[in-house]
């Protein structure tokens, strides 16, 4: 349960990283998630120690996000995913070897994703992790409340 708060407290971190990450928010989302997580440390008064280390993992998840970006992967898929649905046939088995390569994808990230949370979890206490958990929960509540279809909120 822990675990799960402390990856509820980073889910607004990483949304933001992966936006960033693939070129949807210009050049300054690295800004913009740099003053989302102090925004965060202030709400959980971080220590200077904790302070360092959140930051630290903040910035080898930037890292490795800019890295996946950098080498064309996403842009790849997407080609390959236009070019098999625009053809005059699909075969599924291309559909099912893209999105493996794509689960494949997040499979890395993840391993570098996950110890840096961990290492976030260790370094708070179990106050700080229920303060950002509740405010997880808080802006979790607030985006669905501005979701919607195709046609827009309420659809």
């Amino acid at each position: 349960m822990t675990m799960k708060m402390i990856a509820l407290g980073a889910v607004a971190i990483l949304a933001g990283a992966g936006a960033w990450a693939h070129g949807r928010a210009g050049h300054n989302m690295q800004q913009m998630i740099t003053k989302r997580v102090a925004a965060m440390e202030d709400l959980i008064q971080a220590t200077p120690q904790q302070r360092t280390q959140i930051e630290a993992s903040r910035d080898t998840i930037l890292k490795a996000l800019q890295a996946r970006r950098q080498n064309g992967q996403q842009q790849q898929t997407h080609q390959k995913l236009m070019q098999l649905l625009t053809a005059d046939q699909v075969n599924p088995d291309d559909l099912y070897a893209v999105a493996n390569q794509h689960a494949q994808a997040i499979q890395d990230m993840a391993k570098v994703i996950v110890p840096e949370i961990v290492k976030v979890h260790d370094v708070l206490t179990p106050a700080q992790r229920k303060t950002l958990a509740a405010k997880a929960q808080e802006m979790r509540e607030r985006h669905q409340q501005h979701q919607g279809g195709f046609g827009g909120p309420g659809e």
